[in-house]
């Protein structure tokens, strides 16, 4: 058998339309789901967190875990939760604190409204004490 040309150009545009009808079929397609949680806040007057939602209203979502860092002097604390609420452990040592403290959430999973894990990003927060711990000596109070 031989080839002639117009063999050729039909199997050049049999593999053209090959071609062309591959290359408008996508491979894969990746669909990332979009979450309505974007962070936490600390309530420092009921003691918890609250996860809040995109438009900045707070959500009631369970956390399930995160970790406290009370910064100290030269050292840090670390205390791990598991709820919304501080634990008691936590409390305790806050109010032993004399002086504002930063403190630190970090690593901080909630479940979100479809009940799956999500990560949100780590929250630094100031804690003033109560003023009954302070120092109040140079104040002249």
């Amino acid at each position: 058998m031989k080839f002639s040309l117009i063999n050729l150009f039909v199997v050049f545009c049999f593999l053209f339309a090959y071609n062309a009808a591959k290359a408008q079929e996508p491979g894969v397609i990746k669909v990332k789901k979009e979450t309505n949680l974007v962070k936490v806040v600390f309530d420092n007057t009921e003691l918890k967190l609250m996860a809040v939602d995109r438009f900045g209203n707070p959500r009631e979502n369970k956390i399930t875990s995160y970790k406290l860092w009370i910064k100290g002097k030269g050292d840090a604390k670390m205390y791990s939760g598991f709820n919304n609420d501080l634990s008691p452990e936590m409390v305790k040592e806050l109010n032993k604190l004399k002086k504002a403290t930063k403190l630190f959430f970090t690593e901080i999973n909630v479940k979100d409204d479809d009940e799956h894990q999500i990560k949100l990003p780590d929250v630094v927060e100031t804690w003033f004490p109560n003023c009954k711990n302070c120092d109040n000596k140079g104040s002249g109070y």
